[in-house]
């Protein structure tokens, strides 16, 4: 071997001339070699520089060659010299032998070779050799290794050129392929096709092999190998797309499906946190651009399998990593993860709930599900997400399994069974919230993640869906799954207390809500019917304006319509409060839905259920309120003075969902309304006070209701008969006809409310009361006379006129004498010898006139009336009663004195007689 090195040095050492031309310094290296060898060979000095070139690249495969059998047999040392030697040999033999000789054979522009000539043939001989010697797998030398690493491109570009119909060469080219890893082959294949000119069966033939090397088990790591280098972090996003190209073009020789099915799994390997930044880029940026082309169920196939079927061998954590680096190494394109993520999300949650209650779990794999939901959440559109939000409470769900060793596989059946919580309770408290009936989804839990989302316009679209969804299955009671409407509350009631505020607050649609609103608190047209009289159009129209006569409808419908289910009233109610508490800005000005539901809610405000009314009665409040604020703001005011700062910041107080609070408002409008009148607000404001007080009147709080019956009072006497008849209106309407019958004991408890408020009205008027006599008396005395009205509303109108008489006995002057014959025929037809059956304090609607209640206040009234005639008044003022009326008087009371059945009646009757007895000596 140190003889052949020896020789081939001569070949490659310096020129000692340096002005020589190439062609003769190739032949005095051709002489030396040859004299060395002692070989009898004669040079032609009149060959052309071309082929003194080839002979010098032939004797430098040969000694090549030489040198590579003998380190074959024997592991011999070689030096750094003779290792460069050998480096240049190589070089020299495809400059100066393989190239010009395959350049030869196939012009620029050929087809095919010209497999005859003579070039094409030396060619094949070379390339023949230089492949034995790559192909020495067994025993490596430094020569082969060389060969293979320095000119592996252009030993292949050579064999599939010469070796073109030549199955030797064509054979020996693919076990130099297969000897060799994908990495290296493909970067020799692709500098090979890169050579320009390149013939048209040359490129087709490396593009082929390329696909080959590609389609081996470590093709694709190879291809990012070939591009970026081993461990490289930077990729450049030309180097990127060229991965992309080459890994979605499917050959022409090998069908798509097929192609796609070998090449996606090793794709998705290099996903993992093992591959090198460069390597997991260029994956995920294949991936994303096979999402857009018809291989995408197939990818969405294989990164959805670990989460969608149970009988997938791949552990979620897996694919839950492959995800995630898909996510992170991809353009934050909304599309592109919703189609990677929407179809598993309600995997992903079902998952996470998992998670979330077992004991053990590791933490990174919780954090992982929770983010890439949180990733969809941001990014998904609104009907998208609600939709599959919906799909996870409609029951799309799936059962984990944990393994010991931490895997996670998804199950056909739940890993453990569901424990009898209900049926056997633990010793400790249970919290309000514990899911006890196992509801899927849990209430509180769901929340929570769509709290996590962020998304107020999913909120409450899913939100009002929810509410839908619900009142369809109170109407329908679906008996396939009784516990779907228990969910449906559980979750409208979560959603109330978690998403009342914040970014996924559910009140981020005003005008959405109280379109619900409305339709939850109307009922259907056929059951319009009601007994209550109608509501007012105008807020603040409170009789202030006269009104044509109203023809109420008939009322004797005895099957009552069941209205909207309680519970669904009680929360849309709710949620009206809190979408008012949270936009300070609406008002029925600027939503006027607002005026529909403030009418939809008086009947529930008057008889509704005892948790409906109070909830009511606070919403109309609200919204009376909210429309008085913006009224005053938009009025003729010129300068707002210290009156209209009282006014609003009452207002303001009124809104609030705290008690004492709106009492506190209350009390501000009191004192203003009774205040200087140079402090007062301006008459434009009162209806809208007038109708806070009315409403305020209703409430069961007794520090609201008397503020409101004091400031009921303040208003008469400072804006006087307007307000006055305003407050009998609402005392005595609706009583005239035989709705007065079924009236609720809502309502007769508002209305003897306001009874107080007229009768502090009555006596703050004093000696000015006869001029309101005309207001109060007549309709006072037809509830009176009305047999279809409850007893005890009877009783409250008696009391009032005879607090009329006793304030004032000159307001009813004109009234005396009918109103005591009327009230001695009304206590001649009530008397009785027998006890009522039932008694007015178990039935306050009771309508039995017999009851000794309304006797006494009868009797107690007609003594005010006949005592006071008997004092001594101006004659032509005083009340005459003749005498014929008078006997008839102390004889009918004379004997109801004696057979009454109560004790107290008929000593009062004995006093009315003794009074008249009195009133007739007076006259005498």
């Amino acid at each position: 071997m140190e003889r052949l090195l020896r020789a081939g040095l001569c070949l490659v050492e310096s020129a000692t001339d340096a002005k020589s031309d190439l062609k003769t310094v190739l032949l005095n290296r051709l002489t030396s070699y040859y004299h060395f060898l002692e070989a009898d060979v004669l040079l032609d000095p009149s060959e052309s520089l071309d082929n003194v070139q080839l002979k010098t690249a032939l004797e430098s495969l040969n000694t090549v060659e030489g040198v590579h059998d003998c380190l074959l047999k024997e592991d011999l040392p070689i030096g750094t010299r003779d290792l460069a030697e050998l480096r240049t040999l190589l070089a020299i033999t495809f400059k100066w032998g393989v190239q010009p000789l395959l350049t030869r054979a196939i012009p620029p522009g050929a087809t095919k070779p010209s497999v005859a000539s003579n070039d094409f043939k030396q060619s094949k001989g070379i390339v023949l050799r230089l492949l034995n010697i790559g192909l020495a797998s067994e025993t490596v030398t430094f020569v082969s290794t060389t060969l293979l690493n320095r000119h592996l491109d252009e030993l292949l570009r050579a064999g599939i050129a010469a070796g073109w119909r030549d199955e030797s060469i064509g054979s020996q080219v693919t076990r130099v392929l297969d000897s060799l890893p994908p990495s290296q082959t493909i970067a020799a294949l692709g500098a090979a096709l890169s050579v320009k000119p390149c013939p048209t069966y040359v490129r087709k033939t490396c593009s082929a092999l390329l696909t080959k090397q590609l389609l081996r088990p470590e093709g694709v790591r190879g291809l990012c190998a070939a591009i970026f280098g081993e461990n490289a972090e930077e990729a450049p996003l030309d180097a990127l797309e060229h991965v992309s190209r080459v890994l979605t073009t499917a050959p022409s020789a090998l069908p798509a499906e097929e192609y796609f099915s070998v090449i996606l799994p090793r794709i998705l390997e290099l996903l993992s946190e093992r591959a090198p930044p460069s390597y997991r880029r260029a994956a995920a940026f294949a991936i994303s651009r096979m999402l857009a082309m018809p291989v995408r169920p197939a990818v969405l196939s294989l990164l959805h399998a670990p989460f969608m079927s149970s009988n997938s061998s791949t552990d979620a954590r897996k694919g839950l990593a492959t995800l995630t680096t898909l996510v992170t190494n991809t353009d934050p394109s909304p599309t592109l993860i919703s189609s990677l993520l929407s179809p598993i999300i309600p995997a992903l949650y079902s998952l996470l709930y998992s998670l979330d209650n077992a004991k053990t779990t590791d933490p990174n794999v919780r954090e992982t599900v929770r983010g890439l939901m949180a990733t969809w959440g941001r990014v998904a559109g609104t009907t998208e997400a609600l939709a599959v939000l919906w799909s996870i409470v409609a029951g799309e769900r799936g059962h984990w399994r944990i393994t010991l060793e931490d895997q996670i596989f998804r199950s056909e059946e739940p890993e453990t069974p569901a424990t009898l919580d209900l049926l056997t309770p633990s010793d400790e408290d249970i919290d309000i919230d514990t899911n006890i009936l196992g509801l899927y989804p849990d209430p509180v839990h769901f929340v929570g993640f769509l709290n996590t989302l962020q998304r107020a316009d999913v909120s409450s679209d899913f939100f009002l869906r929810l509410l839908d969804e619900y009142r369809r299955s109170k109407r329908t009671r679906d008996e396939d799954d009784p516990t779907k409407t228990l969910l449906y509350l559980q979750l409208v009631v979560q959603m109330q207390q978690q998403l009342a505020d914040g970014p996924s607050t559910i009140l981020g649609k005003p005008a959405h809500m109280l379109s619900f609103i409305r339709q939850a608190l109307e009922k259907p047209a056929e059951n319009e019917k009601t007994n209550i009289s109608p509501p007012k159009s105008n807020l603040f129209d409170f009789g202030l304006a006269p009104q044509p006569e109203s023809q109420d409808g008939d009322s004797d419908d005895e099957d009552g319509a069941e209205g909207p289910d309680d519970e669904m009233v009680e929360t849309s109610i709710s949620l009206l409060l809190a979408v008012l508490e949270v936009n300070e800005d609406l008002s029925a000005r600027t939503a006027p839905e607002l005026n529909d539901i403030f009418s939809l809610l008086e009947p529930y405000a008057l008889s509704g259920s005892p948790s409906l009314q109070p909830l009511a009665r606070e919403a109309r409040m609200v919204i009376t309120a909210r429309l008085a604020s913006t009224s005053a703001s938009h009025g003729n005011v010129q300068k707002p003075n210290e009156s209209q700062a009282i006014y609003q910041k009452a207002l303001k107080l009124l809104q609030d969902p705290i008690l004492p609070v709106r009492a506190h408002g209350l009390l501000l409008l009191r004192q203003l309304v009774g205040s200087d009148p140079s402090q007062q607000p301006e008459s434009a404001l009162v209806p809208a006070i007038l109708s806070i007080f009315l409403q305020s009147v209703q409430d069961d709080d007794s520090y609201m209701f008397l503020n409101a019956v004091q400031g009921l009072a303040a208003m008469v006497d400072s804006y006087g008969k307007d307000v006055l008849k305003g407050l009998v209106k609402e005392y005595t309407q609706g009583l005239d006809d035989l709705g007065a019958g079924n009236i609720s004991t809502h309502d007769l408890d508002v209305r003897t409310r306001i009874g107080e408020a007229l009768a502090s009205v009555i006596k703050k008027c004093d000696s000015a009361l006869p001029a309101y006599a005309d207001l109060l008396v007549p309709p006072l005395f037809q509830v009176v006379r009305s047999p279809q009205v409850p007893t005890t509303l009877r009783t409250s109108c008696l009391a009032l006129l005879a607090e009329c008489e006793n304030t004032c006995p000159l307001a009813l002057i004109q009234y005396t004498a009918d109103l005591a014959e009327a009230i001695v025929d009304l206590v001649q037809i009530e008397t009785t010898s027998l006890p009522p059956a039932e008694s007015e304090d178990a039935n306050p609607t009771l309508k039995n006139p017999k009851q000794p209640a309304f006797r006494r206040a009868a009797l107690h009234f007609l003594g005010l009336l006949i005592r006071e005639s008997g004092r001594e008044m101006d004659s032509a003022r005083r009340p005459e009663f003749s005498g014929a009326v008078l006997r008839r008087m102390r004889t009918t009371l004379a004997y109801i004195s004696g057979t009454d059945a109560d004790a107290v009646v008929r000593t009062m009757t004995r006093e009315v007689v003794e009074t008249i007895s009195e009133l007739v000596e007076t006259r005498l």
